[in-house]
């Protein structure tokens, strides 16, 4: 699986597999060029979406499903209206977050902006979890300085690896749309991805933890904003309910290949299945 994912060299590839656990539905396995993941992300979402628009399950009314990744077993929740599949949300697992003391200037570096562009005391670093996936929250002070972000990838690997981060997740609070909660760009050279178009593991701890903060108000869907500066614009949806972080949107199928023989695997990015059908794994 971990060659298929680096000749694919999406930033996850997501395979379908039969459940360890008699409470999934599916386990889902996803993988960066370089290492396995186990967040619920985007990927998984996506892997969600083909399944359920695709009709592998027969599933036509909205309802919830359950996911393996890693040793968690979460829910899939999915609506329907007028027959058609429009929102697919995940469950997260309970968000852990701690503080962390970085000296701003070797971040600064790291990241090769100015240490003032990441003088934002109110919302300083942070080292946040959603069970086996581990991000640091970087805040910057405006989007034109987001946009002069410049990842130097072995500084920033020395400087995350204590801290069992892949890379960072830095954000800002002003938005190119008026409804957003904040702006994203996500780099994790860690594990092989340069910056990611979409990153749902970190979005949803963001979200829960400015929610906190009063920056944004509980039990309304929220979005992020991800990747435009690589014209690849991502909007993630996150809902914070007490302890409950929900990652939820829509994808587009870009294509299907489905004459595969099991024989030779069941590989899929975050939009495509490899499998002629689902049966054939489960």
């Amino acid at each position: 699986m971990q060659a298929l994912a680096r000749e694919f060299n999406f930033s996850e590839t997501t395979f379908v597999l039969p459940p360890r656990n008699s409470r999934a539905t599916c386990r889902l396995r996803c993988f960066s060029p370089v290492a396995e993941v186990f967040g619920a992300g985007h990927n998984a979402l996506g892997a969600w979406w083909v399944i359920i628009a695709g009709d592998y399950l027969t599933l036509k009314e909205s309802g919830s499903v359950w996911q393996e990744l890693g040793d968690s077993v979460l829910p899939v929740d999915f609506t329907f209206d007028s027959g058609a599949l429009r929102r697919i949300a995940m469950t997260q697992a309970v968000t852990r977050e701690s503080s962390i003391a970085l000296e701003r200037m070797v971040l600064a570096r790291a990241l090769a902006v100015d240490d003032h562009a990441l003088n934002m005391p109110e919302v300083s670093p942070r080292v946040v979890s959603t069970g086996a996936t581990t991000h640091l929250l970087v805040s910057v002070r405006s989007l034109a300085e987001l946009l002069r972000v410049r990842v130097q990838a072995e500084k920033l690997i020395s400087l995350v690896r204590p801290l069992g981060c892949e890379g960072c997740y830095c954000y800002c609070l002003e938005t190119l749309e008026r409804t957003s909660l904040a702006h994203a760009r996500g780099f994790f050279p860690r594990i092989g991805i340069a910056e990611d178009p979409a990153t749902g593991s970190a979005a949803g701890p963001l979200a829960a933890h400015l929610v906190a903060r009063g920056f944004a108000p509980h039990g309304e869907w929220l979005t992020i904003e991800q990747c435009d500066e690589v014209n690849r614009p991502g909007r993630i949806k996150v809902r914070v309910i007490n302890q409950r972080i929900e990652v939820g949107g829509a994808c587009t199928i870009c294509w299907i290949r489905q004459d595969l023989s099991p024989e030779d695997g069941c590989g899929c990015d975050s939009l495509a299945l490899g499998y002629r059908t689902l049966e054939d794994l489960i």
